[in-house]
């Protein structure tokens, strides 16, 4: 892992600015991350279990996106996204169970801890429960194919496609330096970059925000 080789002692400790009391995660206006270098962000990220932080003009536009429809997050991990919303925040929580556990450990990484308010649903039971409009993702892994296997992926991860087709828009924001394999990158989308992205990737001007929208 990339933190594992960093020299954390001379990397400023950003928890301070980050969490909020309690020791919890906080929206955070895009100009006091703008005071975070990469590698700054890449430790807090790595140390806490957190990919994509959530900052407040984020929430705004997704509020805007979002336009009053019914929507979900997907993957949610902590909440903070969807907690922020005020939408349902859904998880298949599976940095709990025993063997992917047991695989972070191995890598030196900590785990994701879930927020009690993310319903354990993988994202099609969350989908067909919740029968969302919008479905939103940060940082999620797609699903592994075998017949595409150089296109990576997760066993247990997202069939973005499915969700595509069940939902009129699709959501999702991450780092082209991890998430430029998917292959929903197929389908027609659009792909923004904003300046109040961010996350744990030492690669911040990939950062993006895309949208599939199904047709009819």
């Amino acid at each position: 892992m990339l933190v594992n080789r960093l020299n954390t002692d001379r990397i400023r400790d950003i928890s301070t600015i980050m969490l909020g009391e309690g020791g919890d995660p906080k929206p955070q206006p895009s100009h006091i991350l703008a005071t975070t270098t990469p590698s700054e962000r890449a430790v807090f990220g790595h140390r806490n279990g957190i990919y994509g932080f959530v900052t407040l003009e984020l929430l705004e536009y997704l509020r805007t996106l979002i336009a009053g429809r019914t929507a979900i997050e997907i993957g949610s991990g902590r909440g903070l996204l969807a907690g922020s919303l005020g939408i349902p925040a859904t998880d298949n929580h599976m940095q709990e169970w025993p063997q992917v556990k047991a695989y972070y450990d191995m890598l030196r990484q900590p785990t994701i801890t879930y927020g009690q308010h993310v319903e354990d649903l993988d994202y099609q039971a969350a989908i067909r429960h919740h029968k969302p409009q919008v479905v939103i993702a940060s940082w999620v892994t797609h699903k592994y194919d075998p017949s595409r296997h150089e296109a990576g992926g997760n066993e247990f991860g997202v069939d973005e496609a499915w969700v595509i087709a069940n939902c009129e828009e699709y959501i999702f924001i991450g780092n082209d330096a991890v998430h430029g394999q998917k292959p929903i990158w197929a389908l027609e989308h659009t792909k923004e970059r904003h300046p109040f992205i961010f996350s744990r990737s030492m690669h911040a001007d990939k950062e993006f925000l895309a949208r599939w929208t199904r047709k009819g």
